[in-house]
């Protein structure tokens, strides 16, 4: 049976590959179908659909908003009901975007380091402005030799030049991500930092707020740390899910990780919009 991969990043965030590419990768993958999660941006969803339609490919829309809870806490809103207002409710956390560039740009200015903010309009061209175009920026005017030294000595958290995002709370995600017709699933659960005791207590206020889905697979957790997740999905009645977060080359995984680690297919989505249309 083909593998859904219901998690991945393109050009339009941190991904390595245009929409409409990552379509055409997922095809000759042989995968199910693709979900474009891009961070807090739907830019790409449009280009990335129309790929899926003309190339008879199943493509799901999608966003991977970035939360202000413990830990890193981000929620995947998949497209799988009528879709609504997402990508006017997204505006503002594009505009937080801008507010935390600018900031960041003054800070390292601070710092004595020149920038051209005109510049990084001009790396940033293909999606959203972030640190690796800094980054990019910092080794063209010679203030770090590689990416990873450019995140080291100002980019990073801890770095003289960091710069935190603004994000919104959970119950604030997962009402946008509701109402605007999109399924809310946890993303990569190990990243929360709960202990499997925490799971049981935490997950009904999880439900509480509109949750119908739990990444189980994923290529940071286990594969006994997915069995403990499938069994949680099972008794909340929550839909599993599984996703490579491919990045292209900015991260190792494959695009064909959910062919070889998980076991789930088309049948999801058809789970994902019952759960949606049953809050």
């Amino acid at each position: 049976m083909k593998r859904l991969d219901l998690h991945a990043h393109s050009t339009a965030s941190d991904g390595t590959y245009e929409p409409s590419k990552l379509v055409f990768l997922a095809k000759l993958a042989r995968l199910a179908g693709l979900a474009l999660c891009d961070h807090d941006t739907v830019d790409g969803l449009t280009e990335f659909l129309e790929a899926g339609q003309a190339l008879g490919f199943p493509t799901i829309g999608g966003v991977e908003v970035s939360l202000e809870y413990q830990k890193t806490t981000h929620l995947l809103g998949l497209g799988v009901g009528r879709l609504g207002g997402l990508t006017s409710l997204l505006t503002k956390y594009q505009e937080r975007r801008l507010d935390r560039n600018r900031r960041l740009f003054e800070k390292l200015q601070g710092l004595g380091l020149e920038l051209d903010w005109s510049r990084l309009e001009e790396l940033s061209a293909s999606g959203q402005m972030g640190r690796p175009h800094f980054a990019q920026h910092l080794i063209e005017r010679g203030y770090a030799n590689d990416i990873q030294e450019a995140f080291k000595l100002y980019l990073a958290k801890g770095s003289p030049g960091y710069v935190d995002k603004v994000r919104p709370q959970p119950e604030e995600a997962a009402s946008m991500l509701i109402g605007a017709g999109f399924a809310p699933v946890l993303a990569h659960p190990i990243s929360v930092g709960l202990t499997k005791s925490e799971w049981e207590r935490r997950i009904t206020w999880w439900k509480d707020l509109g949750l119908v889905g739990l990444e189980v697979y994923h290529p940071d957790q286990s594969t006994e740390f997915s069995h403990f997740l499938n069994s949680i999905a099972k008794k909340f009645k929550l839909v599993a899910t599984a996703g490579s977060d491919f990045h292209g080359a900015n991260k190792k995984t494959p695009l064909t990780w959910v062919k070889d680690n998980c076991p789930l297919g088309l049948e999801v989505l058809d789970e994902l919009k019952m759960a949606l249309e049953q809050l």
